[in-house]
């Protein structure tokens, strides 16, 4: 059992001490084919010609942060981005760009060839996430013509590594399920634009707000730690010394955070800790909370807004536009058909675990998609 990644300083798929004091052969030689520098090399151009992008913008448009410098637009020179100053290569440039998808791809092909999957007794799971779709959406946003242009690709390296799975391993012994973990906003200034609800929400100066909002009611002190992911986190030690009650102070703050616009909701960790929420937005942040280490008010921002950062787009919300993805299913035991109902991606694994006749995983909380197996 092992984990890789791409190493953005070597460009090279590397591992942990975790699961093995050293990379196998297979792998070491597949960095040795320096792949990395060959599409770095590339000129990434569009796949069709760019009248056939049919399901984007122009392909020069105001809503794109692209890789800066005025590189927004096709055709992109790779081999410039990743070595401007002619110094040391940027391998992280292959991480926003296509290429990166295929050697994902490459280096999946290999996984299977160098540990012999599906061909022994028992069965082999293999993983496989194309993660730089996740970055080329960030850099352009989903009605781009590079991010039409990356899912056109994609589908051709899925295409080509179903395939090879197949005619390695024989289609009657493959199970292949393909999802996403999130969707994606629009660019809130587009959503404006076109007369749609939006916004960018200034996370730093609401956070200046607030800590002065604390200093009138409570006195001088640092009482605000830290604001991540929508979370702010308060200083419970200078609380506690204070004699200050937590769900006090974490109710003002969760009262004060609700004047800001594009603030939807705000909730407190004692009130997350206390109930249980069955349905709607309470319900998503209380499964995204851990006690242990989430902040004391969670903030939820309105449809079509995101906070103030480095893209323009953003994927942490509990609305359909961040949550609603595909989830297929192809291979052994998988009749055609259409599911058109609420399925979580946490049914994935006892479905699988249904289909194997093993036992659910320790941490499962989903349930089989029954639809599987009639």
């Amino acid at each position: 059992n092992c984990s890789y990644w791409y190493d953005d300083v070597t460009g090279n798929f590397i591992t942990s001490s975790y699961y093995t004091d050293s990379l196998p052969k297979w792998a070491v030689d597949f960095n040795n084919k320096k792949l990395s520098e060959l599409y770095l090399d590339r000129l990434w151009t569009t796949l069709l010609p760019l009248s056939e992008y049919t399901e984007s913008l122009p392909d020069t448009n105001k809503y794109e942060k692209g890789f800066g410098n005025n590189q927004k637009c096709f055709p992109y020179d790779l081999s410039f981005l990743s070595k401007p100053t002619k110094k040391e290569r940027d391998y992280s440039i292959l991480r926003s760009c296509p290429f990166g998808n295929t050697l994902t791809h490459d280096f999946a092909i290999a996984a299977v060839l160098g540990e012999n999957l599906g061909k022994g007794k028992y069965t082999d799971f293999l993983s496989v996430s194309f993660s730089p779709t996740d970055y080329i959406g960030h850099r352009y946003g989903p009605l781009a013509v590079e991010t039409e242009d990356a899912y056109l690709r994609l589908d051709k390296e899925i295409a080509h590594f179903i395939d090879f799975v197949e005619t390695e391993i024989g289609k009657e012994n493959v199970l292949i399920f393909l999802t996403a973990d999130h969707g994606s906003s629009e660019n809130p200034q587009y959503l404006i634009d076109n007369k749609l609800p939006g916004g960018v929400f200034k996370q730093y100066y609401a956070l200046s707000l607030l800590k002065s909002y604390l200093n009138a009611v409570y006195g001088e002190g640092e009482w605000v730690l830290s604001f991540m992911n929508e979370q702010i986190f308060l200083n419970q030690s200078l609380i506690e010394d204070s004699k200050i009650s937590l769900p006090e102070i974490q109710n003002k703050v969760a009262n004060f955070m609700l004047q800001f616009n594009g603030v939807e909701n705000a909730v407190t960790a004692t009130t997350l800790q206390t109930n249980n929420f069955t349905k709607g937005i309470f319900m998503f942040m209380q499964n995204s909370f851990n006690q242990k280490r989430s902040g004391d008010v969670l903030i939820n921002l309105e449809p079509g807004w995101i906070q103030d950062f480095d893209y323009d787009i953003d994927h942490n919300t509990a609305y359909s536009y961040d949550t609603h993805v595909p989830l297929v299913w192809y291979g052994w035991k998988i009749t055609h058909q259409t599911i058109l109902r609420e399925i979580h991606l946490t049914d994935i694994a006892p479905t699988i675990s249904n289909i194997l006749n093993i036992e659910y995983p320790s941490g499962c909380t989903g349930e089989p998609i029954d639809e599987l197996f009639k």
